[in-house]
């Protein structure tokens, strides 16, 4: 599973936002914007035509579910979609068998504070991979992620198996299917952009890959890349002195995110905390803060 983005809990609204929007509105101007909010006010049917566009049928046809009315071959529903209409969340979830103990596949859209629409979580896995318990400690008691507290034997088998900070298992490499159809979603809705907060540098190279750009934290990207090259504190603080800090861990970016995710930009007085990026739909960014990077 690759968990890419920070959680949030339920912002506060600071702007006006249309909760619900009439058949006459959207018959007379196509141009109006519409929100997460009143796509969760709809009735479900109408919220299924819609999310229709959000899920890609390729990945849904990966294991056996239909892209039109979600059942799989044993017959049942394998999407589950979760609204609140008050603080504009949409949490949509598909499961490759109905009793899986994790999604494949997870998406969360909300309507942020400016009246634009955030992607707070993005889950894509392969349920027939290895699991680790990386999101739960010794204890059992939650991790959020590494970013609560930490399950290092689990994070140190993860990574020798080759995942990212924020993966329990391995990941589906179907984040371009899903951000072509989020682009399609986003247009239908009358939208020009999606914003998002990256959990590790892995999911924040990734989302360079994908056209984002960074609102926050470019100048945080280029300052790791530079203190990773030879001479620099990065790169000096790679001494083995725990699994996550390895002398060629800067190679890679994997490598540098599992010493990211080590709390190793201490060494230059920084966290990993505050990044936002933003894609506008239709577009590339370009951004590249590790060029010629190997995953």
């Amino acid at each position: 599973m690759f968990q890419f983005l920070q959680r949030k809990e339920e912002p506060e609204k600071f702007a006006p936002d249309p909760g619900q929007l009439s058949v006459r509105q959207l018959l007379e101007d196509s141009g109006v914007p519409i929100s997460i909010r009143a796509v969760a006010n709809l009735p479900e049917h109408a919220q299924r035509r819609l999310l229709r566009v959000l899920l890609p049928p390729q990945i849904l046809s990966r294991f056996g579910i239909r892209p039109v009315d979600w059942r799989g071959p044993d017959g049942n529903n394998h999407v589950s979609v979760v609204t609140r209409p008050k603080s504009g969340l949409l949490h949509v979830e598909v499961r490759h068998a109905v009793e899986a103990q994790d999604p494949f596949f997870v998406v969360e859209l909300q309507d942020n504070a400016l009246n634009g629409i955030d992607l707070n979580l993005l889950v894509l896995n392969d349920p027939h991979a290895p699991r680790f318990d990386t999101d739960c400690d010794e204890e059992g008691r939650a991790t959020q992620f590494g970013t609560l507290r930490r399950n290092r034997a689990q994070e140190e088998l993860a990574m020798k198996a080759g995942l990212a900070p924020g993966q329990v298992r391995a990941g589906l490499k179907a984040s371009r299917d899903v951000f072509q159809n989020v682009d399609t979603f986003l247009a239908m809705l009358t939208h020009y952009s999606l914003f998002l907060e990256p959990l590790t540098y892995a999911s924040a190279r990734v989302f360079e890959r994908r056209g984002f750009a960074y609102v926050r934290g470019h100048k945080l990207m280029d300052d790791i890349h530079r203190e990773f090259q030879e001479g620099g504190r990065l790169r000096e603080a790679l001494d083995g002195s725990t699994p996550f800090r390895g002398p060629d861990q800067w190679r890679t970016v994997r490598g540098r995110a599992w010493a990211v995710h080590d709390g190793i930009l201490s060494e230059i007085d920084q966290a990993w905390d505050g990044l936002r990026m933003v894609k506008q739909v239709g577009q590339h960014a370009g951004v590249n803060t590790f060029p010629d990077a190997l995953y």
